[in-house]
């Protein structure tokens, strides 16, 4: 029996670390391709629970658990308070907190170390061939649409941009900079030469994924999630990092164009004016302070539940923590940091305590998105937030 159930962990953990690649294939399936993804979570969940029974009792005292419930209890006190169509708050709702579910499987199912390495290898492998597949498109001048870049200040510069199956560059920017902590890991952590070697190919290739899919925020992620891991390594490698971050703008001219056109006033103005982003930061965070309790209700603002029941006419909101506290207010906002948070936070402490550079990186795999939903709604993209719940039950089931 325990092998079956070690096989069927690793089913599931493939399939999670593999999510873009069965999506692709799954979502041309007639039926199936809209609720597999609904599909693997109930499945996982209710397996995990089979298997695991007498650890629920220990769910009580987990803080993530706590700290979703507590987000939960505020959107739904948001959505009573405010009296909307349930439509509308059922849509976001599920949206944000169906993928926890594979957080309490993983902690339920509690995987063996082997188990643990082999969902992060196998995540690492899905990461470096989208990062591959991006690099291939670039250079193949894939056809993009034209609202992807800057028409007045990137256009003659920047002709495609990365995005591989993924349907948008910064998505595929999520998906490279959750994984480059994790294979930065193994390139420090393993002892054969041929395996480092492997390991820093990869690297590259998701660096290359990642550099080509022109998303600023997919780039702040990633370099800020690494900076701070070699900092806590050597400060010097960190200083290193900035060096080497500064000379690649500066010697890359579509590389500097990108950066350069963020503070362009041309720029700024079109982002300030009606639809643009600042613009709808500005009005997000005008609707959260005319709702500084418990905002006008999940689903209501700038999420894509928003946009598709009436009550958002702009684009997304561009930024997960402004559409929830625009939605759900201080006590929202407040309890959703914690909420998605404390995963990380567990593993600093676990990386200062035991000093273990699994700890570490697993941490800086979650702060890179972490930084990156600041400017981009990637929570929406469920192969982003399944395995951006499992590592971060990994804080709890890992032991180094």
């Amino acid at each position: 029996m325990g092998k079956i159930n070690s096989a069927l962990r690793r089913i599931f953990f493939f399939l999670i670390a593999f999510y873009p690649w069965i999506n692709y294939i799954l979502r041309k399936v007639p039926k199936l391709g809209s609720v597999w993804d609904d599909l693997l979570i109930l499945v996982f969940f209710l397996f995990s629970i089979f298997v695991g029974y007498k650890r629920i009792k220990d769910l009580i005292a987990l803080p993530s658990v706590l700290f979703a419930v507590l987000f939960a209890s505020v959107s739904i006190l948001s959505f009573v308070f405010n009296n909307y169509l349930f439509l509308a708050f059922q849509h976001q709702f599920r949206l944000l907190l169906e993928p926890f579910l594979v957080f309490i499987a993983v902690f339920l199912v509690k995987p063996t170390k082997d188990e643990i390495h082999f969902y992060l290898k196998s995540f690492i492998l899905s990461i470096v061939i989208l990062g591959l597949h991006g690099i291939y498109q670039y250079i193949k001048k894939v056809p993009t649409p034209a609202q992807w870049v800057d028409k007045d200040l990137e256009r003659t510069s920047i002709y495609t941009r990365a995005f591989s199956i993924v349907g948008s560059p910064n998505v595929l920017a999520g998906y490279l900079e959750l994984g480059l902590p994790v294979v930065f890991y193994y390139i420090f952590d393993s002892k054969s030469y041929i395996r480092k070697i492997l390991y820093l190919f990869g690297s590259f290739s998701i660096i290359g994924g990642l550099l080509l899919t022109f998303s600023r925020g997919g780039w702040l992620g990633a370099f800020g999630s690494l900076f701070l891991s070699f900092a806590a390594i050597s400060p010097l490698v960190a200083i290193g990092l900035v060096v080497l971050g500064v000379f690649a703008i500066y010697s890359v001219p579509v590389l500097r164009l990108r950066i350069v056109s963020l503070i362009d006033p041309s720029y700024i103005q079109k982002s300030l004016e009606s639809g643009g982003r600042l613009f709808r930061w500005k009005y997000g965070v005008v609707n959260g302070f005319e709702h500084p309790l418990l905002g006008s209700g999940l689903g209501t603002f700038g999420s894509s539940a928003g946009q598709k029941y009436g009550y958002f006419s702009y684009t997304s909101m561009d930024s997960v923590y402004i559409n929830v506290f625009a939605e759900t207010g201080f006590l929202g906002i407040v309890s959703f940091i914690l909420f998605v948070s404390y995963g990380f936070a567990n593993f600093v402490y676990k990386f200062f305590s035991k000093r273990k550079l699994i700890y570490l990186f697993l941490g800086a795999s979650l702060f890179a998105l972490l930084i990156h939903i600041f400017v981009e709604n990637l929570f929406d993209v469920w192969g982003i937030t399944l395995n951006f719940w499992v590592i971060s039950a990994l804080s709890e089931v890992l032991d180094g």
